[in-house]
């Protein structure tokens, strides 16, 4: 009886919360003793519940484009104010409106706003309760954790196309519970890298040339060659006489040079003076 009517006031305080809403305004959700409200980034809350199992539903839109999404969480000392730690199952169901689609959703607590989350604050997803792992996801196949930097439960193997929508499933618990911490949620946030770019390269630009004009091949310019000059050489064949091989005069001998007629007649004309003195 005590847990419908506990049903019954969150419905009524949920239906208020959303319903008083302008778009300017952010959304706070009351569910049981926690109340959930938007602090920053393009998303809102659109309706929540408590499951039979105990596990707090929290459905959201994301339109982007700052998907830095922070989620105040109050109420938990009220929760369970004689216990030495307070817990919470959780489900936070994301409806990608983006546009881009989704590979990895990261999920990281923060007791302060801002600033990552010690180890020594309290607060972490139930990082001593391992029978609750798993964490699961309807979109995505694995789940990596840390505890120690940050507290943080990151989710890839999967997509979130634009238009649909992912159940990521995992707990709170708080040793030294304050009444109010944050969930982030960052869509597209790969761990020590940072948010992604999912949005594929263009294809090259493929040039079509229509009707090209033809390249004409350049005139080749021929080299001038100059002529071997070619020396003939006569053979004078050697006459027989009486089967023996005449002599072959040489061609020097057949003309006399100038100097020995120039002496012949030198010689010549001596003789004749000589034979004129004989006379006389």
């Amino acid at each position: 009886m005590n847990a419908f009517i506990c049903r019954f006031f969150a419905a009524i305080a949920m239906s208020s919360a959303i319903g008083t809403a302008t778009s300017a305004q952010a959304v706070s959700l009351d569910i049981g003793r926690l109340r959930f409200s938007e602090i920053s980034g393009d998303f809102r809350i659109v309706n929540g519940r408590v499951d039979p199992d105990g596990f707090y539903t929290i459905q959201q839109d994301v339109y982007g484009p700052d998907t830095n999404l922070y989620m105040s969480i109050d109420g938990f000392p009220r929760l369970c104010p004689r216990c030495s730690y307070a817990g919470i199952g959780f489900q936070s169901v994301l409806t990608n409106l983006t546009g881009t689609p989704w590979f990895f959703v990261d999920h990281e607590l923060q007791q302060t706003y801002g600033t990552p989350s010690p180890e020594s604050d309290g607060l972490s997803f139930g990082q001593f309760l391992p029978q609750f792992r798993p964490f699961t996801s309807t979109r995505f196949s694995t789940s990596e954790e840390e505890i120690d930097v940050r507290d943080y439960v990151n989710f890839s193997g999967g997509i979130v196309a634009p238009g649909d929508t992912a159940v990521f499933r995992y707990i709170f618990t708080d040793t030294t519970p304050l009444n109010r911490f944050f969930l982030l949620q960052r869509p597209n946030f790969q761990p020590r890298v940072g948010f992604i770019d999912p949005t594929p390269p263009p294809p090259p630009v493929e040039v079509v040339v229509t009707n090209p004009t033809p390249i004409e091949p350049t005139p080749v310019k021929p080299i001038p060659v100059e002529p071997i000059p070619v020396e003939t050489i006569t053979v004078v064949e050697p006459v027989s006489t009486g089967g023996e091989l005449a002599p072959v005069e040489n061609s020097s001998a057949a003309v006399p040079e100038p100097t020995t007629v120039l002496g012949a007649l030198m010689f010549g004309a001596i003789a004749i003076h000589k034979r004129l003195q004989r006379k006389d």
